[in-house]
């Protein structure tokens, strides 16, 4: 491991700087070149990263063509602002989304379209400013200080499962805020049935991909089938306890009961609000559940970036609950959570096609060509990004933030479509990694290598096991 010299915050002025081993994480070896057909969908099947050729890493677009597809992975902050904002009307999203989420999700904001999706997303999107949402960090902080008395409790005889912990608390602050009452009525089937529905999921899309029939079996295809029922049924019980006993609350089931067609003027009908709400129950946790679990992961790495936090934690907060006035101060953890989804964004593809003949970047794409924007080799392009392989949170000190294009990094997204609650879950994990990294050390238990591996979302092949040693009285 190579090493930099490098002077930490808050050390004098004149002592000699530390060295900071440098850190490569995990990453994925791609293919030399575009694979045909068979092995495609072969590696799609295992891992969806392992079918972006190496020229996508640094080069601008690159495009592939067989008998059956045609597929172009676009890789330059020009380009994709193109595709998602400037000429968007051309590049709708794909269908191939729509098979495969929407048997699950829908109709709701992130699988429709057109009015329904402008009225969805008209309908939430007040309670998604910021404002709004600094009033719950107290909720996220309590949240994570429960898990932290959790880990105490439990002590550390054998490593957690951390993948799984930070599911359950980002599940658990979705509803004490958007949500409140949604873990009793979705907790369990959500914990019981997402492995069931992501497990097989590359298989759907792959046969999506090849253009097979819907109801061509796939292996997991029932396991899918099954998970869908429970967690949509369990929804539907949650929005039938909410008719039956109003909580008052303003939050997203409230304003979304309250929301009237733009054009119609009728309310939102129950499948729609199943759709949207279990939408935000699903994505809502899972993505900045991942961010978690890999930045936990880095952290366990790299001495020199904890301390760092703990630091800063220290002069922000001192020991009491990260609050509402702490969140925009906690400018190196904020650094620490983006340089995570830089590494491994949470959603790590967007999708888009051509609608008619079109030129992109100095080449002809023919109508019906996929469009993929690989995130996960945007935000390590060779081109794009100083020493991109290597964990590096000065890359987003505010000077250097700045010349960062809008396109460039994108973990949630960007043009009209991106993520409403983008802000939502940037507040949550500074609040929660403050929180837990002020209250416990983590350390990568035994020799597993966490592997990134793509199944909606981006999560360790294996899991992350760690091994959590809860610190005395970090706050309070």
């Amino acid at each position: 491991m190579s090493v930099v010299l490098d002077r930490g915050a808050g050390e004098t002025p004149g002592t000699p700087p530390r060295p900071v081993p440098r850190l490569y994480p995990p990453s994925v070896t791609p293919p030399s070149e575009p694979l045909r057909l068979p092995r495609f969908i072969l590696q799609f099947v295992r891992n969806p990263l392992l079918s972006v050729p190496e020229p996508v890493y640094h080069e601008a677009i690159v495009a592939h063509a067989t008998a059956r597809n045609r597929v172009a992975w676009i890789a330059d902050p020009a380009l994709i602002k193109d595709v998602l904002l400037d000429r968007r009307e051309l590049f709708p999203k794909t269908p191939l989304e729509k098979r495969v989420l929407g048997p699950l999700l829908g109709n709701g904001i992130l699988t429709s379209e057109g009015a329904d999706w402008r009225w969805q997303r008209q309908a939430v999107a007040p309670l998604f400013r910021h404002a709004e949402l600094l009033r719950y960090v107290p909720a996220m902080s309590r949240a994570a200080e429960a898990m932290l008395e959790e880990w105490s409790e439990v002590g550390t005889p054998a490593p957690r499962a951390i993948d799984r912990d930070m599911t359950r608390l980002t599940f658990r602050v979705i509803t004490d805020t958007l949500m409140p009452g949604g873990e009793a009525h979705v907790g369990a089937a959500i914990e019981r049935a997402s492995g069931d529905y992501l497990g097989p999921i590359s298989w759907a899309f792959a046969y999506g991909i090849l253009r097979l029939p819907v109801w061509t079996p796939h292996p997991g295809r029932r396991r899918m089938r099954r998970a869908e029922r429970l967690l949509r049924t369990s929804v539907g019980a949650l929005i039938a306890e909410r008719r039956r006993s109003p909580a008052g609350h303003d939050d997203l089931f409230t304003r979304l009961s309250a929301a009237r067609h733009p054009e119609t003027g009728a309310p939102i009908s129950d499948e729609l609000l199943l759709d949207t709400l279990l939408t935000f129950l699903m994505a809502g946790h899972e993505t900045t559940a991942k961010t978690l679990t890999w930045t936990l992961y880095l952290l366990s790495q790299s001495r020199h970036w904890s301390e760092r936090l703990r630091r800063e934690i220290g002069e922000v907060a001192g020991k009491a609950p990260i609050g509402p006035e702490h969140i925009d101060r906690l400018q190196l953890t904020q650094q620490v959570v983006k340089e995570s989804m830089r590494l491994y964004p949470p959603a790590p593809f967007l999708t888009r096609y051509a609608a008619r003949d079109v030129m992109l970047g100095g080449r002809l794409l023919t109508a019906g060509t996929l469009i993929n924007i690989p995130i996960f080799a945007l935000h390590r392009h060779r081109r794009l990004w100083d020493d991109p392989d290597r964990f590096d949170p000065d890359r987003f000190a505010p000077p250097h933030e700045a010349r960062i294009a809008r396109t460039q990094f994108m973990p949630f997204g960007a043009g009209p479509r991106i993520c409403v609650g983008a802000a939502f879950a940037q507040i949550e994990a500074t609040a929660l990694l403050a929180t837990l990294i002020r209250g416990a050390s983590f350390a990568l238990a035994g020799a597993h290598v966490p592997v990134p591996v793509a199944r909606v979302t981006l999560g360790p092949a294996g899991g992350m096991p760690m091994r959590v040693a809860v610190r005395a009285n970090p706050s309070g």
